[in-house]
């Protein structure tokens, strides 16, 4: 082979490789502008570009069409849950119900993944993407908390019990037996807290600013209410030098409307006062009040798991500072006898799951229990039991004395009055003092009007009871509210200024009697037990009295 063949042979592939649009440029420059070629190819060089454009599309087609073929033909990622971080670039996950050990892709931070996230996993289990938190997913109730980073959750209605880890936005969170927590669909990881459908702050009540001085006609409950609490704080190095034990809870029982709600209250107020002015640090009452058939429920256990929330509330609000107190009205609903209440299926588990819970209790150092009902008997021995329920207070119905205190609570000086009084406005306070002895005087007259009730006792005697053997710290605010009622009424139609009577509180009084709701519209006996201070064993009829006109129903009761 000839060294010139040898050559051009070498060059020629290098000649092939140029672009042809190079080629036809490099003749153009070599050809003179006058060439009649010229022409011809600056069309054929036209002709090219547009080929050349049309190949670019059709390769940029194809690599498109290659794309979406991979796309479609490749195996798709799964989804799991981000459990910990093993080491820097190794993983724990969870994909349906398996664990791994996987690898992370570099280009995924694992700084930024955090427990209890969704993350991309690819054909070879590689973590490949970061999906976040799930928003959806199963929620169910934690049973118990296990230490700082397990929980304890179902095990209610038939339920297993699962344990759980939570999830990094849950690693500050205060959780707590009852709370619902939204849950991964591996049911490893609890995410979200949720809010309950009931706040639990529906049970706090708004505590006044109520001294012992405002509570009237109750003077020997609230003198065993001082004995029971201010002492032992005030006295706490004699109480301890003693060995003497500070009570965990009360009972105030009485009749409907005698103010045991107020004096929980004002038990509320009073001693959260003295332990601020003790400590000499801020604190806040917490008024827990809680109607006994709020606790019921149809669900086997969910009355029990309620007393365990109350409680823990209590507690809790205990370690944030707050001074709780939980009062429990219509007590022997939810903690009686089984004659209390027709639900003696859940008062047989009820009563204990509230023993357990009372016996946790420091006495006044956690939290103040205190128990009203209208029906002490009728409450289980087993809550009443020295240990537990310490102290038992009467509250009365008020005497004579008292009802002047209250009247007198209620009839303020800044009352509009009528007559001589409105005169006397030098010595306002003195003149209502007055009215007040002289209207409390015709109240407790023994006067035949006056008779209320007829009760008949096993040993075959009578007691007759007036209407103010049946006054009530309830009924006297009503008959004053009666009688701003009739004075403002007076004062329209007359167009004068009035103000309140005596001659208006007799009227009240009166109409308070004949349509008050308390007293029961019938005559049987087990309504009026509630109302009457007799011992039910010993009652065997009773039977209101009627209007004159009314004789033939005058003597109708219900027997025992």
């Amino acid at each position: 082979m000839k060294e010139s063949d040898r050559s051009e042979g070498d060059d020629a592939p290098e000649t092939r490789e140029q672009p042809l649009l190079e080629k036809l440029d490099r003749l153009l420059i070599l050809l003179p502008p006058s060439d009649p070629l010229r022409r011809e190819l600056i069309s054929i060089r036209e002709e090219v570009l547009e080929r050349e454009e049309m190949i670019d599309e059709a390769r940029s087609m194809i690599e498109k069409l290659e794309q979406v073929v991979k796309k479609v033909t490749s195996p798709a990622n799964r989804i799991g849950t981000f459990l910990d971080a093993v080491s820097k670039e190794t993983a724990h996950i969870v994909v349906g119900g398996s664990d791994y050990y996987c690898n992370v892709d570099p280009r995924v931070p694992m700084s930024k993944l955090k427990k209890g996230t969704r993350v991309l996993v690819n054909d070879a289990y590689v973590i490949v993407g970061d999906l976040g938190f799930e928003t959806a997913g199963p929620v169910t109730k934690i049973t118990e908390v296990l230490g700082e980073d397990r929980l304890r959750v179902g095990g209610e209605h038939g339920l297993h019990s699962v344990v759980l880890q939570r999830s990094s936005e849950l690693a500050d969170s205060k959780l707590k037996s009852g709370d619902e927590v939204r849950v991964d669909p591996s049911y490893r990881m609890a995410i979200e807290i949720l809010a309950r459908p009931e706040s639990r702050e529906h049970y706090l009540d708004v505590v006044p600013e109520l001294p012992w001085e405002k509570v009237g006609g109750q003077d020997e409950a609230l003198q065993g209410i001082k004995d029971a609490i201010e002492l032992p704080l005030l006295h706490a190095e004699l109480f301890a030098k003693f060995h003497h034990a500070t009570p965990k809870g009360f009972l105030l029982y009485g009749p409907p409307g005698c103010g045991k709600t107020l004096i929980g209250k004002a038990t509320a107020y009073n001693l959260t006062k003295q332990l601020r002015e003790k400590t000499g640090g801020e604190m806040k009452e917490y008024f827990m009040h809680i109607k006994g058939p709020e606790i019921l429920n149809m669900w086997v256990g969910e009355s029990e798991r309620i007393v365990r929330e109350i409680f823990a509330t209590a507690r809790e609000k205990r370690c944030e500072g707050f001074m709780p107190f939980l009062f429990i009205d219509e007590a022997e609903s939810i903690l009686g006898t089984r004659r209390a209440s027709r639900y003696s299926n859940i008062l047989s588990t009820l009563v204990p799951m509230f023993c357990s819970e009372m016996d946790g209790i420091d006495s006044l150092n956690d939290v103040v229990i205190i128990l009203a009902s209208n029906r002490a008997d009728l409450i289980d021995p087993a809550i009443l039991r020295p240990g537990r329920i310490d102290r038992k207070i009467k509250v009365n119905r008020p005497n004579k004395e008292g009802a002047r205190e209250i009247y007198r609570i209620y009839l303020t000086n800044d009352l509009p009055y009528d007559g001589a009084l409105a005169k006397e406005a030098e010595n306002i306070g003195a003149a209502i003092d007055k009215l007040t002895e002289r209207f409390v005087e015709w109240q407790f007259a023994r006067r035949e009007e006056n008779k209320f009730l007829e009760v008949t006792l096993r040993s075959g005697r009578k007691e007759i009871l007036y209407r103010s053997d049946l006054i009530s710290g309830a009924i006297i605010a009503s008959i004053v509210e009666r009688a701003k009622g009739i004075a403002i009424k007076r004062a329209i139609a007359s167009g004068r200024e009035e103000g309140i009577s005596e001659q208006d509180l007799r009227v009240a009084f009166t109409t308070e009697y004949n349509e008050n709701d308390i007293f029961p519209p019938t005559d049987v006996t087990e309504d009026w037990l509630k109302l009457i201070d007799c011992d039910p064993e010993n009652v065997v009829k009773i039977a209101p009295f009627r209007p004159v006109s009314d004789t033939s129903a005058r003597h109708i009761s219900g027997v025992i």
